[in-house]
């Protein structure tokens, strides 16, 4: 019970605020300790002028924690990357990230995910996402196929 006390605890404490220039290296640092690919600087300078493109980060004691891509238009948003230092998955963290898009008013969330990446596709069912399709061979690296999913009816 004390874990689960401190743990709630912990997720009221974070912070969700936008990713500047100066917090990409650390973002890079945890981009790549959880293998996810590394956002290069110019694509980073690109998106900090287009209103479509977001950017965040989580923030637990002046420490980043997690961050969040997304591109959006009117009423549908595409999750690009997301990411928590593995000490703190499977905690309510990247879930807190999923709850700020669907705080945005949003009509549907999408997101595509590696076959293989079993704890990616268990969080985004635990979140209520629905499978909806399937693409053949697109991680050519990994040789695997993204299942496309989507959160309906968001708002």
């Amino acid at each position: 019970m004390l874990f689960m006390e401190s743990h709630h605890q912990q997720i009221n404490m974070c912070k969700i605020s936008e990713v500047t220039l100066k917090d990409l290296s650390r973002i890079n640092e945890l981009e790549n300790q959880l293998n996810l690919n590394k956002t290069k600087l110019n694509f980073f300078n690109q998106t900090l002028s287009n209103e479509n493109f977001k950017f965040i980060k989580l923030v637990l004691e002046k420490q980043i924690i997690g961050f969040l891509q997304f591109s959006l238009n009117k009423s549908d948003c595409d999750i690009i990357s997301i990411g928590v230092i593995q000490k703190f998955q499977k905690m309510g963290h990247g879930k807190l990230l999923v709850e700020h898009l669907k705080s945005l008013n949003l009509r549907n969330i999408f997101v595509e995910v590696s076959t293989n990446n079993i704890n990616a596709i268990m969080f985004y069912y635990s979140l209520n996402f629905l499978k909806i399709g399937l693409r053949k061979n697109y991680y050519k690296k990994q040789k695997s196929d993204a299942i496309l999913l989507k959160l309906e009816n968001v708002n």
